[in-house]
C-alpha cells in the first residue's frame, strides 16, 4: 500500500509539473504522506483510510476547501499548495491532495497553545461558504466503517450488532444537543499540529489533517481535544475559552461527545486491524473492550 501511495503521489506530481524527483515518505499509516522533494510540496494519499469510506476523494476535497479558506483568512492551518492544482486528484484508484511543505520539528505545543490554536481555527473558518455535512465523523464515518467491516467479514456478527446498537444510542443523544453550529476540524488533537516556523511569519502552530472537517457543536472538537490532553485538558480548554470569549460546554455534553469519539475510534481501528494486524490489532482489542464494556480479546473481530 505504501508503494502504491508513493507511486500515485509521484505520478500526480509529474502531471502537475512539479519537480518531485526525490520523493520521501514521511508517514504511512491511515494515509501515505510524501514530501515531493525538491518541491516544497507534500502529497496526501488516501490509502488505508479509503477502505472505510465510500468516496475518499470527497473527504479530501472538503479538507482542501476548509484548510484553504481558513489559511486564507490568516487562520492556523497548513494551506494547500499554490504551486499546482491541490486537487484532490484521482490517480491509480487513489485520492491524492497536494499541500504546502512545512519542515518537521521535534517541538510540541504547550497545553495553552493547543487550545489557542483550535480557537483561532474555529474563528478563521467561521465564514466558510461551502456545504459541509453535520458531524460526519460520528455519523457517516462510523456507518461506512461498520459496513466495510461487515462486507469483509472482518468482525464477528455479534460485535457488529453491538457496535451498531451503541451507535444508534449515541446518535439519539446527539440529536438532543442544541447550540451554535460551527465549522469543526473533526480530529482536533495536538498530534495534528505543526510548528509554523518556516511556513509563515511569526510564531504559532498550524493544523493539518482536516479530512474529517464538518459542521457541528464546538463540543465535539473540544471533547476530542480534552480526551487527548488528559491531565492538561483544563488548561487547554481554558485557553480556548479565553480566545473565543465563549463559555465552555457543560461537562455532560463533553462526556457525550467523548463517548461518541471513542466509538468512532474503535470502528476505525478495527478497520485498520483488518488491513494491518501487526500494527493495529492490539489497539483495536483495547478500544473495543473500552467501548462495549467487554473483553474483546476473547472474541473474533
Amino acid at each position: 500500500m505504501t508503494r502504491a501511495g508513493l507511486a500515485a503521489a509521484v505520478r500526480v506530481a509529474r502531471e502537475q509539473g512539479l519537480p518531485g524527483d526525490d520523493p520521501e515518505v514521511l508517514s504511512s499509516r491511515g494515509n501515505v504522506i510524501v514530501h515531493l522533494r525538491p518541491a516544497p510540496v507534500v502529497a496526501r494519499v488516501a490509502t488505508l483510510t479509503a477502505w472505510t469510506r465510500s468516496d475518499p476523494l470527497r473527504w479530501l476535497a472538503r479538507e482542501v476547501a476548509v484548510a484553504g479558506y481558513a489559511a486564507g483568512q490568516g487562520g492556523p492551518a497548513v494551506a494547500p499548495t499554490a504551486l499546482a492544482d491541490p486537487g484532490p486528484h484521482r490517480m491509480d484508484g487513489l485520492a491524492v491532495s497536494l499541500w504546502t511543505w512545512v519542515p518537521p520539528s521535534p517541538a510540541r505545543p504547550q497545553p495553552a497553545e493547543v487550545g489557542e490554536a483550535l480557537a483561532r481555527l474555529h474563528l478563521a473558518a467561521a465564514g466558510f461558504p461551502g456545504e459541509l455535512p453535520l458531524l460526519s465523523p460520528l455519523r457517516a464515518l462510523i456507518t461506512e466503517g461498520l459496513a466495510a467491516l461487515e462486507r469483509e467479514q472482518a468482525a464477528a456478527p455479534a460485535v457488529l450488532a453491538a457496535l451498531r446498537e451503541r451507535h444508534d444510542a449515541i446518535l439519539a443523544e446527539l440529536d438532543g444537543v442544541t447550540g451554535p453550529v460551527l465549522v469543526l476540524h473533526g480530529d482536533a488533537h495536538a498530534g495534528n499540529l505543526l510548528p509554523a516556523d518556516g511556513a509563515r511569519p511569526g510564531p504559532g502552530w498550524l493544523w493539518i489533517d482536516l479530512e474529517e472537517t464538518c459542521r457541528g457543536p464546538r463540543a465535539f472538537d473540544l471533547a476530542v481535544l480534552a480526551d487527548h490532553q488528559g491531565a492538561d485538558a483544563g488548561a487547554t480548554l481554558a485557553a480556548y475559552a479565553a480566545v473565543t470569549g465563549e463559555p465552555l460546554p457543560e461537562p455532560e455534553v463533553l462526556a457525550l461527545f467523548t463517548r461518541a469519539r471513542r466509538l468512532e475510534g474503535a470502528v476505525w481501528t478495527l478497520g485498520m486491524a483488518y488491513q494491518y494486524p501487526a500494527r493495529y490489532r492490539e489497539p483495536a482489542r483495547f478500544l473495543l473492550a473500552d467501548v462495549l464494556g467487554q473483553d474483546a480479546a476473547d472474541g473474533r473481530f
